[in-house]
């Protein structure tokens, strides 16, 4: 089975750089374009789905519903965005600089309300086995998710996967995994603006 896992489209915050967790705001225009560019892809390399699913947040489930409109999209708590706490909607060059020779945030927003990278991982990945174990069951081959910058890199860190160097995980950027006995595999990291497909 293939699980899609994508980012959401480019929102307010996103162009006026602030810090977006669990609090939310519009996909702006572009972010509306680049869904469609997302939708394009997947049309064009003749991929459907059998499920999709989204965070709770507007700009993931609006993404989706660009991305995949003759599907019903399910939200779902367990891919949301980290909470950032007290950074929330706060200018991004307020937030804690991140360790010496990390690939995150870790723990440091913990103090200020915020969630341990780790544990949001530890969600997603939960969240992601279990719907991905329940298709199975019935035979299904695609699963798109639509989840968040910060969440989606919380699970590359948990399942401790090298991500590609120089490659950034941007707006509606998609990881491809394979899930196999309870197992994911990274296989590509796509990007449907740009047109880079990177395999792993």
């Amino acid at each position: 089975m293939k699980l899609y896992l994508m980012r959401h489209g480019e929102t307010l915050f996103n162009t006026q750089k602030r810090v977006q967790g669990w609090c939310d705001s519009p996909l702006t225009e572009n972010g509306i374009c680049q869904a469609e560019q997302a939708k394009q892809y997947f049309a064009k390399k003749g991929i459907s789905f059998d499920a999709v699913y989204s965070s709770t947040q507007e700009r993931a489930t609006d993404t989706a519903k660009i991305v995949a409109p003759e599907y019903t999209v399910t939200q779902l708590k367990g891919i949301k965005e980290m909470n950032f706490g007290s950074f929330e909607a706060q200018p991004e060059h307020l937030l804690p600089k991140h360790r010496p020779g990390s690939r995150s945030f870790e723990d440091l927003l913990v103090p200020y309300g915020g969630e341990d990278i780790r544990k949001v991982g530890q969600r997603v990945l939960k969240t992601v086995l279990e719907k991905a174990e329940e298709h199975t069951k019935v035979g299904d081959e695609n699963l798109l998710f639509v989840s968040h910058g910060a969440a989606l890199w919380g699970l590359i860190i948990t399942m401790d996967l090298a991500f590609p160097e120089g490659v950034r995980f941007g707006n509606c950027n998609i990881c491809v995994y394979d899930y196999n006995q309870g197992q994911l595999e990274l296989l590509q990291v796509i990007d449907p603006i740009s047109g880079l497909e990177v395999t792993l």
